[in-house]
């Protein structure tokens, strides 16, 4: 009687097991966690991202350009380009004028874990070309 009731015993533990362990696993999330990122620059002139926590099931990477140089010249331009430096992707923003006030953003959705995603500021103080260019580039915030 004992021999028998047993593996019945057993396979019920196996069982309760198993279900707390997809239970566990269910309510895992595809949550990644964030480190660096932030913002480099003087108050005039500043690059930064960061991430937008989305309750803890991860988020979005907000990459953002802020200027408030009037004292520029109006032949200079500034734009903010987001990079990921794991694969080399790039976007950018239009130039703007830096004798202006620039508030850029750009919000990448859906980032990859393990990827290295950060922020610059280029500025063209002749407006046309990287001649003399200025580079304001924030921390790496890696996913």
């Amino acid at each position: 009687m004992i021999l028998r009731a047993l593996p019945r015993t057993a396979a019920s533990a196996l069982a309760a097991l198993s279900m707390a362990g997809v239970a566990l696993a269910g309510t895992a999330g595809s949550a990644a966690a964030a480190t660096g990122g932030g913002c480099t620059g003087p108050a005039s002139r500043q690059a930064c991202v960061s991430l937008i926590d989305d309750g803890g099931r991860g988020g979005d990477i907000l990459f953002e350009a802020r200027s408030d140089w009037p004292e520029a010249g109006g032949d200079c331009r500034m734009r903010l380009v987001a990079f990921d430096d794991t694969t080399g992707w790039q976007w950018e923003r239009e130039l703007r004028r830096c004798d202006r006030p620039v508030d850029q953003h750009y919000n990448l959705p859906n980032p990859t874990a393990g990827h290295r995603y950060r922020a610059e500021l280029q500025i063209l103080p002749n407006g046309k070309n990287f001649e003399f260019a200025e580079f304001v580039k924030s921390p790496v915030l890696t996913y």
